[in-house]
């Protein structure tokens, strides 16, 4: 399977959005991913790739001294940069990370495997991990109402009718080669993240879906969307 293309994110729109616009699921999951640790043990140093316009990078700042977003697009960082000052921010793409050999005792990618050969990106982490450091790779589907199962289900469809899914976002994150690079498997689940928002809040969190900003793209008026 091909990754997915990147250049969706070259968008000014898309990354204000990204800065503003999503609800927080990266705290809740990273909550779950180090619940292990003690009260205000933190590491040395957290990688996140994919880093966007950091909100998923600023879910790492309580459990780790040093915290560094990676991601390709300068729109995206102008926005982290501003948003999250308490990490840094670098340009750079997962095949070749730009920080030296056993740096990291945390790499995350949210949601950013997608868009590059998976294992040139495996190859590169198992290289920034240092001995006994943890990657935690994690995904979403789009966000949707939960009060009525059978309404959600037929607004899924409706939302996917409307706005197809692009090309190349069905990677099976359980199913990452990751021995193959060194890399021992520890847990792979699935769940749900409920997480109370308005109405129009969710209608702004849908305007950022990529699909949605493909279709702006393609010359749908943003007030047609809506």
């Amino acid at each position: 399977m091909s990754p997915a293309d990147p250049t969706i994110y070259d968008s000014e729109r898309l990354a204000a959005c990204y800065a503003a616009d999503r609800p927080p699921v990266h705290a809740v999951i990273c909550a779950r991913l180090f619940a292990h640790r003690g009260a205000g043990e933190r590491s040395s140093r957290a990688l996140d790739i994919g880093c966007g316009a950091g909100v998923s990078t600023r879910a790492l700042l309580p459990y780790a001294t040093q915290v560094l977003g990676l991601d390709p697009q300068a729109r995206m960082l102008r926005h982290a940069r501003t948003g999250v000052p308490a990490a840094a921010f670098v340009r750079g793409v997962a095949r070749a990370l730009p920080v030296a050999s056993g740096s990291c005792d945390i790499v995350t990618a949210a949601g950013s495997l997608n868009y590059t050969d998976v294992d040139e990106a495996l190859a590169e982490v198992a290289r920034v991990l240092r001995d006994g450091g943890h990657f935690a790779a994690y995904d979403f589907s789009t966000g949707r109402p939960l009060a009525d199962p059978t309404t959600s289900a037929d607004g899924d469809r409706g939302f996917e009718r409307a706005f197809p899914p692009l090309p190349g976002y069905a990677l099976d994150l359980g199913r990452l080669p990751c021995r193959e690079h060194g890399l021992t498997p520890l847990a792979h689940e699935r769940f749900t993240v409920e997480i109370p928002m308005t109405l129009e809040a969710y209608l702004h969190y849908l305007l950022g879906e990529t699909n949605v900003e493909s279709a702006i793209v393609g010359g749908l008026a943003e007030g047609e969307v809506r």
